[in-house]
């Protein structure tokens, strides 16, 4: 073999090598089940006061892995004991004025009873000064029929003061009921203020960007630290191009920046309702003027087997970056 086929042919075997390397590194870079534009989300939870106090206790710091319901921070609760304290004592003001308005009740059906009995005794002797009255001769005089119908006039008027009395001990009775009644919602909401005063934990998670210290004064609405949920997951934006195919539940290889040793499982939970784009601030219109066709990227959601959530919990984080990689590929009819 001459000099110069020699040359030709590691000229041809160059480019043969170059040209496989170059094909490789394209199915490679268009491998349609990957994409490294992809990060872990997880809901973050702003802890605030309901209300406002002075903050005496701290029970957890930033970083720090906290349970539902475990109290985070306690305020002073003085203030709203004393608030507790007085609307109950309303509330037996309002009972003992109920029990008062009982009492004068029974007071006013006992006059009634009796301004009645006097009602129908006057009635009688009126009516038998009548008929005395009427007679030839008088059998009463002038004088004694006027007492008896002044008597009979007197025992109305008594018989309707003690129903007036009836009236006016039931109003005041059903006033006192809806003191007391008023009262107990003043207790159930001082309660509940009262027991705003030890800020819980939402959710299960890890304390982060705490900005309150022993002393401080909290005021409603104030963020005072955020808990990162447990319940973690990946938001993988893949090509348009790439959708074709993709299933839900179809498994999922998780690689985490942040841990390079370590593949992670999981399954296609969901997929976007729309593009990225169009969530975005400024959503593109290609209505008018030049059109360039770009290809868009939907988010789709990855949910993470538990089994590797629990392992790996502490290392992973919202906001690392991630690899995904939907395997097998899910193939169409």
């Amino acid at each position: 073999m001459t000099r110069t086929e020699k040359i030709w042919v590691r000229v041809v075997a160059g480019v043969l090598v170059f040209g496989a390397a170059g094909a490789l590194l394209y199915r490679l870079a268009d491998k349609r089940d990957q994409t490294n534009d992809a990060t872990i989300a997880g809901n973050l939870h702003p802890v605030s006061p309901r209300v406002a106090g002075t903050v005496i206790e701290l029970r957890t710091d930033d970083n720090r892995h906290v349970h539902k319901g475990d109290v985070l921070v306690v305020l002073d609760p003085a203030d709203f004991q004393v608030r507790v304290d007085q609307t109950r004592a309303q509330i037996a003001q309002g009972e003992a004025q109920v029990s008062a308005a009982d009492s004068q009740m029974a007071q006013a059906r006992a006059a009634i009873a009796i301004a009645q009995a006097s009602v129908e005794r006057t009635k009688l002797d009126l009516d038998r000064a009548t008929e005395l009255i009427r007679e030839t001769p008088r059998g009463i005089s002038r004088q004694e029929y006027d007492a008896a119908k002044t008597g009979y006039d007197g025992a109305i008027a008594a018989l309707a003061g003690a129903r007036a009395g009836l009236c006016t001990s039931t109003a005041n009775r059903q006033a006192a009921l809806a003191q007391v009644s008023a009262a107990q919602a003043n207790l159930r909401d001082a309660n509940l203020a009262l027991g705003y005063t030890r800020i819980l934990a939402p959710v299960d998670g890890f304390v982060g960007r705490r900005s309150v210290e022993v002393g401080a004064r909290a005021i409603t609405g104030q963020t005072l630290l955020s808990i990162v949920s447990d319940d973690l997951w990946v938001v993988a934006n893949y090509k348009e191009t790439q959708l074709h195919g993709f299933a839900i539940n179809a498994p999922v290889r998780i690689a985490v920046d942040a841990l390079p040793s370590v593949k992670l499982r999981g399954r296609v939970e969901s997929f976007s309702p729309a593009s990225g784009a169009q969530f975005a601030l400024l959503p593109p219109d290609n209505a008018t003027g030049n059109f360039t066709k770009v290809v868009q990227r939907v988010p789709v959601k990855i949910r993470i087997l538990r089994e590797d959530l629990l392992r790996y919990r502490q290392q992973l984080m919202p906001g690392l970056s991630v690899t995904t990689e939907i395997v097998p590929r899910a193939q169409t009819p």
